[in-house]
């Protein structure tokens, strides 16, 4: 009996080591596979990283968007606005307190609120400032566009007529050479005198006349205007002539420098200006305003030197009288007879 049983428990022993055997195997060919696994998880929690990332991107483009889009309704709201008020015989809107778009401001979705009191005009004063900071931005922009291509088209007219008359040169003789030189010479100081009177805004002085001009008034005696009297005006016709006499010397035909028709431009201009009578007055009233600035700061300031001088030599006087006693009076005498 005991026999038996020894028996029949060893298959029992040799199946539990193969199913061990068999498991451990398992194992070792199932790593490699949740590796892999683990692997492919983490790559696919980044791509989804990199997508949340991606989508807030994308929304906040978005976001940008309608604000941009919200801005510009705003300012077509504005402009519709001012249209009306233009055009309604009171010069507001009825009711008395002007909305964006009727009585109510739509949002999205069909949604509508009533604008609060007092911030529809806060909005529109500051679209309309922003308006002119962008328009004032702008045409400052664009004048000095305009100005640097105006200055790069003169550098290359200039360059090529100084190259002209170099090839004139080569064909003249000694004598010859000489005399055009010293010609350009007298031309080049007649344009450089026209484009720096030019730049500086001077218009009279890019014609070579002297404006002694003085304007005297408006004086007002008993709610009785008198004047303004005006002085030594030139007039038009005098302009004309001397342009005329001028525009023969300065003419890119005649004047051999190579800036003559850029100086040649700047004299057209300024004679068109003094020639104008509603330019001109214009152009007068802004000389007489600098005029008057500028001397109201040279006598401000002759006057606070002149009380500082005063005020040091009363101080002077002081310290004297106290040092020298019942002295000061004859000695400052004397020193004064000296003196």
């Amino acid at each position: 009996m005991r026999t038996t049983r020894i028996r029949q428990r060893q298959p029992n022993h040799l199946f539990g080591v193969i199913l061990l055997i068999t498991l451990i195997a398992l194992v070792s060919n199932i790593s490699p596979f949740a590796s892999i696994i683990c692997k492919a998880g983490a790559t696919n929690e980044n791509v989804l990283d990199d997508d949340d990332f991606l989508a807030e991107i994308l929304a906040e483009e978005a976001r940008q968007e309608e604000e941009h889009a919200r801005l510009e309704a705003e300012a077509r709201e504005f402009e519709a606005m001012k249209a009306r008020q233009a055009s309604s015989p009171g010069g507001g809107m009825p009711g008395g307190n002007p909305k964006m778009g009727g009585n109510k401001m739509r949002g999205g979705g069909g949604a509508s609120r009533s604008m609060p009191k007092g911030a529809s005009g806060a909005t529109f004063s500051k679209l309309e400032q922003e308006l002119k900071k962008k328009e004032a931005e702008n045409a400052a922009k664009r004048a000095a566009e305009e100005e640097e291509q105006d200055s790069k088209e003169a550098e290359r007219i200039r360059l090529k007529r100084e190259a002209a008359f170099e090839a004139e040169l080569k064909k003249m003789n000694e004598e010859q050479r000489r005399a055009a030189q010293k010609q350009k010479a007298k031309d080049a100081k007649v344009v450089q005198r026209i484009l720096k009177a030019s730049k500086a805004g001077k218009h009279y002085a890019v014609l070579g006349i002297r404006n002694l001009e003085v304007q005297l008034g408006p004086y007002y005696i008993f709610n009785i205007s008198i004047g303004p009297i005006v002085l030594f005006r030139v007039k038009t016709k005098e302009i004309k002539r001397v342009y005329r006499n001028l525009a023969r010397t300065v003419h890119p035909d005649k004047n051999k420098d190579g800036s003559a028709e850029e100086a040649f431009h700047a004299l057209e201009s300024s004679a068109a200006i003094l020639t104008d009578e509603k330019k001109r007055s214009d152009y007068d009233k802004k000389i007489i305003a600098s005029r008057r600035r500028r001397n109201k700061y040279a006598i401000e300031s002759v006057l606070g030197a002149s009380q500082k001088v005063w005020s040091h030599t009363l101080s002077t006087f002081r310290v004297t009288k106290r040092i020298l006693g019942p002295f000061s009076t004859p000695i400052l005498v004397i020193g004064a007879l000296i003196i």
